[in-house]
């Protein structure tokens, strides 16, 4: 019997210490992502642009899912919502593959290729690190434009700086 209870007791901290990294990253924080997104049209010409999104993301617990998952949710300011699966490892903080729809606004044009009111639906992932109350995640983008054009999109390096609100 007093084995059992050891056991439950041991079991028992062990879920609540791996559960103490996510915790103490959970909440509200507001973002700034940019970075150089590449666009392709069906020909192969190349145009680029400097990619700046702002928002509020949030950070919550998955608790049906294992140890150390978590939900990521943005807001961008004047754009989307959505949200997608991560999961945190120590310092380290990691972004799922997923997708997601966005439209490039007109200070994201150039005049080899206006975007503006072009929407696209982007494949994400990223990882970076968790730094206090600072979280610094690179992202992977590819895409297409949702018009059905031949256009799609490109980008190895999105940088994501998120500052908790609290």
């Amino acid at each position: 019997m007093k084995k059992n209870i050891f056991f439950l007791l041991l079991l028992s901290f062990v879920f609540i210490s791996c559960n103490k990294e996510v915790k103490k990253i959970t909440g509200d924080y507001s973002y700034k992502l940019s970075g150089k997104v590449d666009f392709i049209d069906s020909a192969g010409n190349t145009a680029f642009i400097l990619a700046e999104k702002r928002g509020q993301m949030n950070i919550l617990e998955n608790k049906k899912a294992g140890k150390g998952e978590i939900i990521f949710t943005f807001n961008e300011m004047t754009g989307s919502a959505y949200s997608c699966n991560g999961h945190v490892n120590g310092d380290s903080i990691f972004i799922e593959p997923h997708e997601y729809i966005t439209r490039f606004s007109s200070a994201d044009s150039t005049l080899d290729l206006i975007q503006l009111g072009r929407v696209f639906s982007v494949q994400a992932e990223g990882k970076g690190i968790i730094n206090n109350n600072m979280i610094i995640i690179n992202e992977k983008w590819t895409g297409i434009r949702e018009d059905g054009t031949q256009t799609t999109l490109k980008a190895d390096k999105i940088v994501l700086i998120a500052e908790s609100n609290d």
